[in-house]
């Protein structure tokens, strides 16, 4: 038998929950989406409006809230 490996208490977060958690606005986790830099793995798009995924939030926050680095719209 294959085990189901969907978490089914999988927790998402808006982008004001995210914000209140970084105590930051949410137009800057805007403009970090825009610009490539926040981790691929913290969210995921659906529709327009972008939806983060609580574990994968609090892991990168507790892992130094590292931010990536060369996105395509990245400034130099």
């Amino acid at each position: 038998m294959v085990e189901n490996k969907l978490n089914q208490n999988l927790e998402l977060m808006t982008c004001a929950e995210v914000s209140r958690f970084l105590g930051i606005k949410c137009s800057t986790l805007y403009v970090w989406m825009c610009k490539k830099q926040l981790p691929q793995s913290i969210y995921r798009r659906l529709g327009r409006k972008p939806t983060f995924i609580r574990s994968e939030v609090e892991k990168w926050f507790l892992a130094g809230a590292k931010m990536v680095q060369g996105g395509k719209n990245a400034r130099k």
